[in-house]
C-alpha cells in the first residue's frame, strides 16, 4: 500500500469542485460537489441521534438503491430543526444538481454541516450550483476538503494505492470534524471513493467494518451531532477482477480502506476544537470485548482524565477511577495502569515511578495510556484529545 496525492478526486474518474454561495460569513468556499464520471456501488452509514437533519433523512433514503454518482455538500448550516422545509429544501438542491449534470435525481445524494435551527438558504445554494458543476477538475481533492470545513483548523484527506491482481486501485478519502465528537458515529461527514470494481454487497459489508473501528473509535467531547454522514463510491475504472465478499481481493481492498479511515479518524482527533494532545486509551486482559470497550471509552470521555492531561499532571487516579466507575466486570487487584510503558499501578496498587519521566512524557503531543486488566483476552483501543479552554472558547462564540 503507498500513499498518493489527490484525496477524493486521486481515484480514476472523480471530480471535485467548490465554490462560495454567500453561507458562511468569512466568504469561504462554502458549496462543494463530488462527481464520479460513471456509475458507482455506493454505501453509507449515518448518525443514529434522532433529532436530524433533512440531508441526512433524504441521502440515507436514496442510498439504498445502492447507485449514488454525486454528492453535494453544503458548510455553514446544518438543514435541521428549521421546519418543514428541509426535505424540501435537500430534494430541490439535489434535483438541480442531478439535472446540470445530466443524472437521475436518486443518483445525487447531500449532506449538510454547521449551525442548527436556521433554514438552509437554498436559494443562495441554487445559485451556485451552475458555477460548481463548471468548476468539477481531477486536481480538486484538496479544494473540496477545505470547503466542507466548520470549526475545522486543517483539511483532512488521504489517497492510498494497492494492486488488485495487476491493476492499480486507489481509495481517496476526506473528512470534516472538530468537535461535537463522539460514537456512534463521529461528529464528521466522510467522504471516500474508488475506482474499484467491487460487488456492492462487499463494499458495504467493508465500509461498515471500516467505520466500525474508525470513526466509531473516537472522542473529543461526548456529543453527537445531527448531520453526522460517511459516504463511499466506487465506480470500478481501475478495471479490476471483481472484488467479492471474503476473497482475498476483498481482504486485501479492506485493510486498505480500514488505513483510510483510521488515518481520517485520528486526523479529526487531532484537530479536535482546542486540543494540543492526542490520546490513545488501550485496555487489554478483558474478560470479552465488551468490556474492554466500555472500559476505554469511559477513560476517553472523562473530563477528568481529559482535563489532566491538558495539564500535564500524570494523575493516573483519575484513570484508575474512572476503570473503576465504567460499569464493565474488573478485579482490582489484577488491574495495572501504564503512561506510556511506564506502570503507575500495578496489582491495584500505586507504583513509585520517576515524577520527571512522567512529566516530560506529558509534554509530549502524543499520550498512550493502557490498562491491563490480566483477566480474559478482550482488548480494544478509543482514541481522544485532551479538553482545554479553548473549547469552551470555541464553542462559547459558535453561533456568532
Amino acid at each position: 500500500m503507498k500513499i498518493v496525492n489527490g484525496g477524493v478526486t486521486a481515484a480514476k474518474g472523480f471530480k471535485a469542485a467548490s465554490v462560495s454561495c454567500g453561507i458562511k460569513k468569512s466568504k469561504k468556499d462554502d458549496l462543494a460537489l463530488l462527481f464520479s464520471d460513471g456509475p458507482c456501488a455506493s454505501a453509507g452509514t449515518f448518525t443514529i441521534n434522532r433529532i436530524r437533519s433533512g440531508s441526512v433523512a433524504l441521502s440515507e433514503e436514496r442510498i439504498k438503491k445502492g447507485n449514488a454518482q454525486a454528492i453535494i455538500v453544503n458548510s455553514g448550516n446544518a438543514n435541521c430543526c428549521s421546519g418543514n422545509k428541509e426535505l424540501k429544501n435537500a430534494a430541490s438542491v439535489t434535483d438541480l444538481t442531478a439535472r446540470r449534470l445530466g443524472l437521475d435525481n436518486s443518483k445525487v445524494l447531500i449532506a449538510s454541516t454547521g449551525i442548527i435551527g436556521r433554514p438552509l438558504p437554498a436559494g443562495k445554494i441554487l445559485k451556485g450550483i451552475n458555477s460548481l458543476v463548471k468548476g468539477l477538475k481531477v486536481n480538486n481533492g484538496s479544494k473540496f476538503a477545505k470547503a466542507i470545513m466548520t470549526t475545522d483548523t486543517v483539511h483532512k484527506e488521504i489517497a492510498v494505492r494497492i494492486t488488485i491482481g495487476n491493476k492499480k486501485v486507489i481509495i481517496g478519502g476526506a473528512v470534516k470534524g472538530s468537535g461535537m465528537i463522539c460514537p456512534n458515529m463521529a461528529t464528521m461527514l466522510a467522504f471516500f471513493t474508488t475506482d474499484a470494481l467491487i460487488e456492492r454487497s462487499a463494499l458495504k459489508a467493508a465500509f461498515k467494518e471500516a467505520v466500525q473501528c474508525s470513526f466509531n473509535r473516537i472522542t473529543v467531547d461526548g456529543d453527537m451531532s445531527t448531520n453526522d454522514s460517511a459516504f463511499i463510491l466506487a465506480n470500478g475504472m481501475a478495471q479490476n477482477r471483481v472484488i467479492r465478499k471474503a476473497s482475498a481481493d476483498y481482504f486485501k481492498f479492506l485493510d486498505a480502506l480500514k488505513a483510510v479511515s483510521i488515518d481520517l479518524a485520528k486526523k479529526i482527533v487531532l484537530d479536535g476544537e482546542g486540543a494540543t494532545r492526542f490520546i490513545e486509551v488501550a485496555v487489554k486482559g478483558a474478560g470479552n470485548k465488551q468490556d474492554a470497550e466500555k472500559i476505554a471509552r469511559h477513560i476517553a470521555g472523562s473530563s477528568l482524565v481529559k482535563t489532566m492531561i491538558a495539564g500535564g499532571d500524570p494523575n493516573w487516579g483519575r484513570v484508575a477511577a474512572s476503570i473503576g466507575s465504567s460499569g464493565a466486570r474488573i478485579d482490582a487487584k489484577k488491574t495495572d495502569i501504564y503512561f506510556g510503558k511506564t506502570p503507575v499501578m500495578k496489582n491495584g496498587f500505586a507504583v513509585e515511578a520517576s515524577r520527571k519521566i512522567l512529566l516530560d512524557m506529558f509534554r509530549e503531543k502524543e499520550i498512550h495510556i493502557t490498562v491491563d486488566l490480566n483477566s480474559g483476552a478482550g482488548s480494544e483501543k478509543i482514541w481522544t484529545c485532551d479538553l482545554t479552554k479553548r473549547y469552551i472558547e470555541i464553542n462559547a462564540e459558535y453561533e456568532t
